[in-house]
């Protein structure tokens, strides 16, 4: 017996591409089904790649609001144990970095509220005590002027948030390096004015609206001097969670309780929520994608049906039942890849008008791009299959008697 020969490379070229100028052509002559099954497939991509794409922005904007701080930050923050304030000793945390060794800084705060006043101006604001090494332990940059240093800590300077010196300031007069400012009674020099930066949980307070003076200054404005919170950085590769129990009981005391709280628990906390989210929304997505596999199912079946004798004629010039089966599965195939490729440019349109209605630097994941379409392509050759075999089965003499 005599096998025939495998068909060249080439020739199976030609053969696949004249296949899908065909199956174009076919879609091409059902416009109206063609057009409401690939609708359905648009939306249902869109979606899948529309919720990738915002979530993937969204976990990029969670890393970035911890920029300041750094995702190796520990807070400790004292509860109060009965009717006395929550303080914790300065000296205590001061000593961490020398005394543990996955710390490799600790920064002491004490937070309070007054009213800070230049001139006529005045602004309720949160005052934050904090020791010379601030700079150390939280990445907070000077828009003018300049942060503490160790000759700073009694000497009545303070450093103003960038919005607390905008509320401060005055036409002709801005409130910044050189300005003196009024505190319960007692004057500071301003030696700087911060960058507007990011509120995250970490941050004590907000930096933007707040005041920052020596922690040494701390006894002369505040009725609680001692700190109340401890902010440290950790070394690379230290498991905060285990370090955070290790640090409590050793700051703990009778008037307070502390309790630890890390940026990575934070971080993985929103990246959860939002993971939940993307999910639900991405099995809407994959529903409207089914929806749409229905529908090019439902095309196929109807181009079965009309197209009976074509396939009998087929059928009778020595088209194989594999040879059926593949021009409806590449029509499916075509089809529902359109509408993927379609559904991507609408999905990533909504994930930039997301992104700029949010604030938002737009980003892409490479796995998105292939995804939209390549899950479009899947589900319409999966729903092709049953019209493609309903094809192949077919009778051709029955077939060409069809009118």
């Amino acid at each position: 017996m005599t096998v025939p020969p495998s068909p060249s490379p080439r020739a199976a070229l030609r053969t696949w591409t004249q296949s899908g100028a065909e199956a174009l052509a076919n879609l091409l002559a059902q416009r109206q089904r063609s057009a409401l099954a690939l609708l359905g497939i648009l939306i249902g991509a869109a979606s899948i790649v529309a919720m990738l794409t915002i979530g993937h922005m969204a976990q990029r904007e969670t890393l970035k609001l911890f920029a300041h701080m750094g995702v190796d930050m520990l807070q400790i923050h004292a509860n109060p144990v009965g009717p006395f304030p929550a303080t914790m000793d300065r000296a205590a945390i001061e000593a961490l970095p020398r005394t543990d060794p996955d710390v490799a800084a600790a920064l002491p705060l004490a937070i309070d509220r007054a009213k800070v006043a230049i001139g006529p101006a005045s602004q309720d604001v949160g005052i934050i005590a904090v020791a010379p090494n601030l700079s150390d332990v939280v990445r907070l940059s000077p828009a003018s002027g300049r942060l503490f240093a160790s000759v700073d800590e009694d000497n009545l300077v303070a450093v103003l948030g960038a919005d607390t010196a905008a509320a401060l300031s005055s036409p002709g007069a801005p409130a910044g390096p050189g300005s003196r400012i009024r505190i319960r009674g007692y004057v500071f020099t301003v030696i700087g004015v911060l960058a507007p930066v990011a509120f995250t949980a970490m941050d004590p307070t907000d930096y933007n609206t707040a005041v920052l003076v020596p922690l040494g200054d701390a006894a002369r404005i505040m009725a609680t001097p001692e700190p109340s919170t401890a902010l440290l950085r950790l070394r690379p590769g230290a498991d905060a969670k285990a370090v955070g129990e290790r640090l409590v009981p050793r700051l703990a005391n009778p008037t307070s309780a502390p309790q630890a709280v890390s940026a990575q628990e934070l971080i993985q906390s929103l990246n959860a929520q939002k993971a939940i989210h993307s999910r639900l929304l991405t099995a809407i997505g994959a529903i409207s994608l089914l929806v749409g596999g229905i529908g090019v199912m439902n095309v196929m079946m109807m181009g079965v049906m009309e197209r009976r004798r074509e396939i009998g004629l087929r059928a009778a010039l020595g088209a194989t039942p594999r040879d059926i089966q593949a021009m409806f599965l590449i029509e499916a195939g075509i089809l529902a890849l359109l509408g993927g490729l379609v559904g991507l440019a609408f999905g990533l349109l909504a994930a930039f008008v997301a992104a700029r209605a949010s604030g938002w630097t737009f980003s892409l994941s490479a796995y998105v791009l292939p995804l939209g379409p390549g899950l479009a392509a899947v589900v319409g050759m999966v729903f092709g299959f049953y019209p493609a075999l309903t094809a192949s089965r077919l009778d051709p003499i029955v077939a060409l008697r069809d009118e």
